[in-house]
């Protein structure tokens, strides 16, 4: 038994006290009255004390646990079909199921299968038990992930899962070029596609099922910061002669500086006023092993600087030297007897692989890698790239280019993250690091976003944005995100995940089959309890 009676309030006790006095008063008057016998003073004290307790319990409202069984039921989305919701009803040994049509939210526990729920109804949910059962449709996305940002060159990972009704193909398509491909088998699959981001500014790709788009990669392509590039040759060769021609052409200061004789060299220099000329020490510089010594090579180093050796005649021979000369790690291993070993479309290579290192990054497709040493070395295994140039197969020729160049420029300052897809209507972390000042708020859009900093790492910040519209956002300016809207292949999934997600502080306990509650005696019941007690104090004297 247990009342609801809120006891700080003085008024309930005023009402308390007045109801014992009215009991002790009335059973005093009686016990003093000598015109009765004791047999009719103990019916009237009787009679006056039930009128007392009906008095009483109305006031303190009475409640008294009862426990009764929970209900259970299945709330099927239009898409599930009725075979799989049978089955599951079955299966789970549930009485009832519904629609979302057809649902009222009288149960104590249910069950969602598949995704697509009207808002309205998610919301009738809030004090029930939720468990979540996703359908996947066949040859639908099941889950998917990207990059919101890149830099040029950068490569983008698409990852996700698939469910495929039979052997298929996967492909990352841009027009009509397939950027990356995965071969698919009946059921479920996890893929994991690549490809180097060429483009600046709102990109995007199809990701094709067999013949069909089943979804659209859209990314944001921040530009590569333009570099001093300096090359260090013994002799001018056709490799380095178009490589700074391309650069030249991408908006980077070069300065090509070759020996012709002993006393003879000659310096060559393209895009000389851009924007990163003067400095003392170029960002990158372009040299063989035979100049591993040179000090230019060496004060690059020493600050911070990126160096790219190309040209390997014997690897094992030249890495040895470049160790010495820069504090790399680099081991090669042999992996053919032949004088090269072709790579596609054209290219070759020296037979040879890079040993695993820890500080070690390779560029993905291609025999070239970066280690990180108090400034960033580089070495290439390829023979020769300029015939991909001369052939006019520009799009290879720019994509292992653009991906060394990635590899090896700087960490950039303020750079955006966001992890895609973004959809409308829910919430989404955007984070900010390596600001070049201690930013406390980001533009998004039309909005302000505040920004927190990360307890560990002050070169990180982190807000959180909900985005009302679909369509490319702005953000900070001069990038932009794209945000999916309602219709996009994974937006209902992700509602009720998150819906769900916010409700499991409320589940019950697994296991639980019945559920406590409280009840008590309605309005009515107290009135017939007084309207009895009163006629039987008004009849009593009569007899």
């Amino acid at each position: 038994m247990q009342t609801t009676i809120d006891w700080t309030n003085s008024i309930n006790w005023l009402i308390a006290i007045t109801l014992l006095i009215l009991l002790i008063g009335q059973l005093w008057l009686i016990a003093r009255n000598p015109s009765l016998p004791n047999s009719r003073k103990w019916l009237r004290a009787g009679l006056n004390v039930l009128l007392w307790l009906v008095l009483a319990g109305y006031f303190l409202q009475i409640q008294w646990p009862v426990f009764k069984p929970s209900s259970h039921a299945l709330l099927v989305a239009d898409n599930v079909p009725s075979a799989v919701a049978t089955k599951l009803k079955d299966s789970l040994r549930v009485q009832e199921s519904f629609t979302s049509r057809a649902f009222k939210p009288d149960y104590d526990s249910v069950t969602l299968v598949g995704q697509n729920f009207p808002t309205q109804t998610l919301t009738q949910l809030s004090n029930a038990s939720l468990q979540w059962i996703p359908y996947d449709q066949p040859d639908q996305l099941q889950d998917i992930c990207w990059k919101g940002f890149v830099r040029q060159g950068e490569i983008q990972h698409v990852t996700g899962r698939v469910l495929s009704s039979t052997d298929h193909t996967l492909r990352l398509r841009f027009g009509n070029k397939t950027l990356d491909s995965v071969a698919l088998h009946e059921g479920n699959n996890s893929f994991s596609l690549h490809f180097p981001a060429f483009s600046q500014g709102r990109s995007q790709a199809e990701l094709a099922l067999g013949q069909n788009t089943i979804d659209t990669i859209r990314f944001f392509t921040r530009p590569t910061q333009p570099l001093t590039v300096q090359f260090l040759l013994n002799s001018p060769d056709f490799e380095s002669k178009t490589l700074a021609d391309w650069l030249g052409k991408h908006g980077h200061t070069v300065l090509v500086s070759a020996t012709l004789s002993k006393e003879i060299t000659s310096n060559v220099s393209i895009n000389k006023v851009g924007k990163s000329a003067g400095k003392t020490v170029p960002d990158l510089i372009i040299t063989e092993p035979a100049n591993a010594n040179n000090v230019t090579v060496r004060k690059a180093i020493t600050d911070g600087k990126a160096v790219l050796f190309i040209n390997l005649t014997n690897p094992e021979t030249d890495c040895r030297q470049i160790n010495q000369a820069t504090g790399s790690r680099w081991q090669v291993r042999k992996t053919s007897n032949e004088a090269s070993i072709p790579l596609g479309n054209g290219l070759t290579a020296l037979p040879y692989r890079f040993a695993d290192n820890l500080n070690q990054f390779t560029v993905r497709g291609f025999p070239i890698a970066v280690q990180q040493t108090n400034g960033r070395v580089g070495v290439s295994l390829l023979s020769e790239t300029y015939p991909l140039s001369l052939s006019g197969d520009s799009v290879t020729y720019n994509r292992i280019w653009m991906s060394v160049l990635a590899r090896l420029s700087q960490a950039d300052r303020n750079v955006v993250q966001v992890e895609s897809p973004v959809y409308s209507g829910i919430q989404h972390a955007i984070y900010l690091n390596n600001p070049t000042s201690r930013l406390r708020t980001l533009e998004v859009g039309q909005d302000t976003l505040p920004l927190t900093y990360s307890p560990i790492n002050d070169q990180l910040a982190v807000g959180t944005s909900l985005f009302s519209k679909p369509g490319w956002q702005t953000i900070h300016d001069t990038l932009a995100v794209y945000v999916d809207g309602p219709n996009a292949p994974l937006h209902a999934s992700q509602v009720v995940g998150q819906f769900v997600q916010a409700h499991s502080h409320d589940q019950t306990l697994a296991g639980q089959t019945d559920r406590a509650s409280t009840a008590k005696l309605p309005d009515w019941a107290w009135l017939l309890l007084l309207v009895a007690s009163f006629t039987a104090l008004w009849v009593e004297p009569k007899f």
